[in-house]
């Protein structure tokens, strides 16, 4: 069994009127029989060569939908340094390709998602670094 602790602080002394000071912990246990390889993509960096969502080439494939039985966790970083050049994730499970976030260079993201849906990337700029990772949480 692995454990996994994802921790994000979040501080300012000059954001709001007072200072700002939040910081939060998510532990997730993987069940894997193999030390949590089974919970996990395992830790990727590939170039996202699509700057079009849909049919187009060259998108990557973050989560493959019911990929695990519980809560998937994405961690993703843009690992471009040019400011405007994001990186968009989608649900190609639903109609219409909805985008469900993007970020720009140099920014991260650790967040739950739909177990039953498949999340793909695509870009302004081709090509665009990306590093990520998928963790299954036992419920």
């Amino acid at each position: 069994m692995a454990t996994t602790t994802a921790t994000l602080t979040i501080n300012s002394t000059d954001l709001l009127t007072d200072e700002l000071s939040l910081s939060t912990t998510c532990t997730l246990t993987q069940t894997g029989t193999n030390t949590g390889v089974e919970d996990t993509t395992g830790l990727n960096r590939k170039k996202v060569t699509s700057t079009a969502k849909g049919t187009a080439s060259g998108q990557i494939t973050l989560y493959t939908a019911d990929d695990f039985a519980a809560i998937p966790y994405l961690y993703i970083k843009n690992l471009d340094t040019t400011a405007g050049n994001k990186i968009f994730i989608y649900d190609d499970t639903t109609s219409g390709d909805p985008l469900q976030f993007q970020l720009d260079a140099n920014d991260w993201a650790f967040i739950p998602m739909h177990g039953d849906k498949t999340y793909k990337a695509y870009a302004t700029t081709n090509p665009t670094s990306i590093e990520f990772m998928v963790i299954g949480k036992d419920q």
